[in-house]
């Protein structure tokens, strides 16, 4: 619990969908993106390995049509939303930085970048 970071209601996150928000980590501003999938909640810095930049095709929209994958708005590459490996596209095999959340008392907290990363 110490040193966490309140992002957001559970509940204000749809079952699935995504959200995209900024915030300190690790001595750094950064984006955020937090997605709800199957009971569990993953969260990843908002980069794309391939070209570092975020994913989001909308603001806060990071899933594809389906809500199967991650999906890159710049080329289109696709992440699998449990481990944020890449499965289609130019960085085929890369992963997305996982950062650790938490879920309690209906809110998602980020954990300080010494905490093994974690799926609520």
């Amino acid at each position: 619990m110490n040193g966490e970071t309140a992002l957001l209601d559970l509940h204000t996150l749809p079952e699935p969908g995504s959200a995209t928000l900024e915030t300190d980590y690790d001595g750094r501003r950064v984006s955020i993106m937090i997605i709800r999938h199957h009971g569990a909640v993953h969260g990843y810095l908002n980069d794309c390995p391939h070209l570092g930049t975020p994913l989001d095709w909308l603001p806060g929209e990071v899933l594809d049509r389906d809500h199967r994958h991650i999906i890159c708005a710049t080329h289109g590459a696709r992440f699998r939303i449990r481990d944020g490996l890449c499965i289609s596209g130019p960085c085929l095999g890369d992963r997305l930085a996982a950062v650790p959340l938490s879920v309690r008392g209906g809110v998602i907290y980020l954990k300080p970048p010494s905490d093994s990363c974690a799926e609520a």
